[in-house]
């Protein structure tokens, strides 16, 4: 009675204990997340500690506490390749837990917000989207809300006013019904949305919200939030074309606004004094937009109209060498605004006769190549560049093509081998090792190779790490005459000879379970034993010939053309 007594108390602390620890994990997730938030820690001492919450995590086997790890550890990194890696791992470990009101939801938030940065605006309302539907699942309603005010955003900058207004109308009653007190946060979606509404001609509302916006952030002590939307309402009069009053409420906050916004506030002044007539001074101010596009090789889409009008200036004084100038890093803008605002493309082409620019740009070099040779020399060089360009495209065209060929041809031949590996295992197995001078007796050399048979049957080979001294005590010899003979009868060295196992148990496996197919090139080399993805990799590319992104893409699709 006494043991099990004893048995059902120690059951008891232990669960104690396995609670606790889940508890404890959760809470340090939570004060790291938050502490992150404070800039005074290096980037070094914040990779310091969420890698060694991770290393607790996977210690612990709970896939909740290990996403969360590779959440912590893309928090505060710069490296947008690595902190996409990671947040992606984050997803990949949570996405499929039920009843986690905070993940995947925080990792699809974050790498929508990533994603925006990078101007990869389709795939940042993807993820903002299933950041949403996995709040909305949990019931997150708070998170839900702040997700919409992202997109809302991405749909404000496409120029969807409609659905962008309704959204920031939702974020915005929602906080007011929850008595929200971050009055900062809310204020800027009030500025969004008076954004919206002075750039789709709504020019009452969005007085109405200014209005608003302007006395709640006097009376909150709000500086910079005051002068938006002392600036904004001062942009909203140039469309009302109360120009002398825009010029004033924009001069009286623009040196209050951080330097992209006191861009945008410039090229409104530089309108308000074109509309007075004032060309020569709004001239100026449309030139400051070219010197800061110089400068940062970036320019806000909207921005571009400044070079519409120093190029009508340049038409009307006849100087068609500024005119070809402006002209120049007008087209220049364009195919930047094309390749990073994709989502801006159909708007461009409505508003703008982006072809009429092309050939009057073609005009003009036409006429100045008789005034300056410099000009048919670079018209030239281009061609040249262009003829180039032209055949090294077709030349990488016709290595891809071949290229692919190949691979293709590689991916059956892989295909077909492991198939017919069993035949080849039977024929292997019934074969005697002929003898090889190693200076070991021939009985010891066959004792070791069949129970290299055995080992390679268990598929301890998988384990993360093993040594030639593990696999030495498993085969029942020594570390310098196992490495002689698998050197001798295998044809390889040690390292290889367990890669390849590895490999050819990944080639075998990945065709028949689908689990691997969906797994990221990172958790496949964790599966298989390797302790990082890059030197996955490269055994998997010297053994096949081909990366192992490409023989899993193919083996996906063949399995989706059977099904």
């Amino acid at each position: 009675m006494k043991k099990i007594l004893l048995y059902a108390c120690l059951f008891f602390v232990g669960t104690v204990a396995f609670g606790q620890e889940k508890k404890d994990l959760l809470k340090e997730f939570e004060n790291l997340r938050i502490k992150f938030r404070d800039t005074s820690i290096s980037f070094e001492k914040a990779k310091i500690l969420a890698s060694d919450y991770l290393d607790t995590a996977k210690k612990s086997g709970e896939k909740r506490f290990i996403g969360r790890g590779y959440f912590l550890l893309a928090l505060r990194n710069t490296n947008i390749k690595q902190k996409l890696q990671y947040l992606d791992s984050a997803i990949f470990y949570t996405e499929n837990i039920k009843g986690d009101n905070r993940f995947p939801m925080h990792a699809y938030l974050a790498k929508g917000i990533a994603l925006n940065y990078e101007k990869d605006y389709p795939e940042a309302l993807n993820n903002y989207f299933l950041a949403e539907a996995a709040a909305a699942t949990n019931g997150n309603f708070k998170y839900q809300y702040d997700i919409k005010y992202n997109i809302a955003y991405l749909k404000r900058i496409s120029g969807n006013y409609k659905e962008a207004e309704k959204l920031f109308k939702e974020y915005i009653a929602y906080k007011k019904s929850i008595g929200s007190k971050y009055v900062e946060g809310n204020l800027q979606a009030l500025f969004q949305l008076s954004s919206t509404y002075y750039e789709s001609n709504q020019s009452k509302k969005a007085t109405e919200i200014n209005v608003q916006g302007i006395q709640i952030a006097l009376k909150n002590n709000l500086g910079e939030l005051y002068h938006s939307f002392v600036i904004n309402e001062g942009i909203n009069l140039f469309y009302k074309k109360n120009y002398k009053a825009s010029i004033d409420s924009i001069q009286k906050g623009i040196s209050h606004l951080e330097e992209r916004n006191q861009l945008v506030a410039t090229f409104y002044l530089g309108k308000n004094y074109h509309a007075l007539g004032e060309r020569e001074k709004a001239m100026n101010y449309f030139k400051k937009v070219d010197t800061s596009y110089n400068e940062k090789n970036d320019l806000f889409p909207p921005l571009r109209e400044a070079y519409v009008y120093l190029i009508k200036n340049a038409q009307a004084k006849k100087n068609e060498r500024i005119e070809l100038y402006y002209t120049k890093q007008l087209l220049k803008i364009d195919s930047t605004i094309h390749a990073d605002y994709k989502y801006l493309s159909k708007n461009i082409s409505k508003n703008y006769d982006i072809p009429a620019y092309v050939a009057n740009k073609e005009r003009l070099i036409k006429k100045l190549q008789g005034q300056n040779k410099r000009i048919t020399i670079e018209r030239d060089w281009i061609a040249i560049i262009g003829g180039f360009i032209g055949l090294l495209v077709i030349s990488l065209l016709i290595y891809y093509y071949r290229l692919k060929k190949e691979y293709e041809k590689r991916y059956n031949e892989i295909v077909e081998q492991s198939n017919s590996m069993i035949e080849e295992e039977i024929i292997v197995k019934n074969a005697k090792p002929q003898a090889v001078s190693l200076g070991i007796d021939q009985h010891i050399i066959e004792e070791v190779l069949q129970t290299l048979e055995t080992f390679e049957l268990g598929e301890a080979y998988l384990k993360n790490q093993i040594s030639l001294k593990d696999v030495a005590k498993i085969v029942n010899t020594n570390s310098k005459y196992l490495s002689k003979i698998v050197n001798s009868y295998k044809g390889k060295n040690f390292t290889t000879y367990v890669n390849d196992l590895r490999i050819d148990y990944l080639v075998s496996h990945v065709q028949h379970d689908t689990k691997y197919q969906k797994y990221t090139i990172r958790a496949i080399a964790e599966e298989i034993g390797f302790s990082n993805p890059e030197g996955f990799s490269r055994a998997f590319q010297k053994k096949t010939g081909l990366k192992p992104s490409y023989f899993i893409k193919k083996v996906r699709e063949s399995t989706q053309k059977k099904r």
